[in-house]
């Protein structure tokens, strides 16, 4: 369960902005709080924002920190780290890039673990675990600083440590030779936090999921799924050509009611159904999964190619106890008003990010920041500007 994640110095984030889903001390809508262990946390999230206001930028940033933590491993010592820092004034260019994660993890512990990083090298990286109110260290390295250990796993922690290279995560290294204290928090790092955006990317994990299922769990899901959405498909079919695992032909079944009360099944090929239901059959095996296994989902521009009340349907589905019951989280990047509402959201589920015309610097805030009466149309209120994060349209000769 993701609980807070923060980024400084990365694209148009060059101040330190923060992403919570920890509840604040609004008492409206408890089914979109999920709890693990003695620990809340909101269970959707929706980013506001104009084209070029940063959204992507901190999807950008998810993505890259996760990658980070999970490819450290496969790093030589010669390659880049896929750090961008903002650009746009010199003293931010020379300054490495921050990102810190606040999460609760498959033992019902949060963790708080973050890193500094250049292209060249890892500056700073800690990890702490709350076994109690306060939080215990487990390692704390910064360059050219004598490291800092637990007590309790100094001996192992200090061989991975001599093991590690300037370029390398801790977090990965120390998991990899063994240390357990170190394996449960990179474990949910790892597998328990997804971004996706590409169709080509989606698409190719779901094929993969789809392919590997034997039992048919995923195009169950899918079918159901495509039938709450209210598309009229009443059957999936995959054919993996013998050899060639990656060739796949999808075909999806419509039942047909004649005038004269006869049924008929036609069939299609995916590539034949609307862009708004090949992303639902790429996104089903990504739902099914975040619903099993409690994962938290970060989707950017979940609105591209989606008709609004498909994105109210699959946000619903986070908000639905029956369904959601392991504590899944949905993150979004989004344009689609017609789900800005506190009939829907708490108020500290709804962020906005704006760029700043003068510095190219993007803030990223929350509507818990700005008093709102809780019969206000927020929909209304963002699309007057008020919440600001808007574009400011300048009239004018097109050229």
């Amino acid at each position: 369960m993701l609980v807070q994640f923060t980024v400084e110095n990365f694209l148009s984030l060059r101040d330190k902005v923060y992403l919570s889903l920890e509840p604040s001390r609004d008492k409206n809508h408890s089914e979109n709080l999920i709890t693990k262990g003695e620990y809340k946390s909101v269970n959707t999230v929706t980013i506001y924002g104009a084209n070029a206001s940063g959204k992507s930028s901190l999807f950008k940033a998810f993505t890259v920190a996760l990658n980070m933590i999970r490819n450290s491993n496969n790093v030589q010592i010669t390659d880049e780290l896929p750090v961008v820092p903002f650009k746009l004034d010199f003293e931010s260019h020379n300054k490495p890039t921050s990102f810190e994660f606040t999460f609760v993890a498959g033992d019902e512990k949060k963790y708080i673990y973050g890193f500094s990083a250049t292209k060249e090298r890892i500056i700073e990286e800690y990890l702490y675990c709350y076994n109690t109110s306060k939080p215990t260290l487990i390692f704390d390295l910064i360059e050219n600083e004598e490291p800092k250990f637990n007590r309790l796993y100094k001996v192992k922690l200090d061989a991975a440590y001599q093991m590690n290279t300037s370029n390398k995560l801790f977090l990965a290294t120390a998991t990899t030779w063994n240390v357990e204290c170190t394996k449960v928090p990179f474990e949910w790092l790892a597998k328990s936090i997804d971004t996706f955006t590409e169709v080509q990317e989606l698409s190719n994990v779901a094929f993969d999921r789809y392919q590997a299922d034997e039992s048919k769990e995923y195009i169950d899901f899918t079918r159901e799924l495509l039938k709450q959405a209210d598309i009229n498909i009443s059957s999936i079919e995959l054919d993996t050509k013998e050899g060639k695992r990656n060739d796949v032909e999808i075909t999806t079944g419509h039942t047909v009611v004649a005038e004269n009360g006869e049924e008929k099944v036609f069939s299609l090929t995916l590539q034949e159904e609307s862009m708004g239901t090949q992303l639902l059959f790429y996104y089903g095996p990504l739902l099914r999964d975040a619903f099993e296994k409690g994962k938290t989902i970060i989707l950017d521009e979940i609105d591209k190619s989606m008709h609004p009340s498909i994105v109210k349907f699959i946000i619903n589905l986070f908000r639905d106890s029956q369904v959601n019951k392991n504590g899944a989280q949905l993150i979004v990047t989004t344009h689609e008003t017609g789900i800005l509402s506190l009939d829907m959201f708490r108020r500290d589920q709804i962020y906005f990010t704006e760029k700043d015309a003068k510095s190219g610097v993007t803030d990223l805030y929350s509507l818990d920041e700005f008093s709102v009466r809780k019969t206000e149309n927020i929909e209304k209120g963002y699309l007057m500007g008020r919440y600001g994060a808007i574009p400011f349209l300048r009239a004018g000769e097109v050229l």
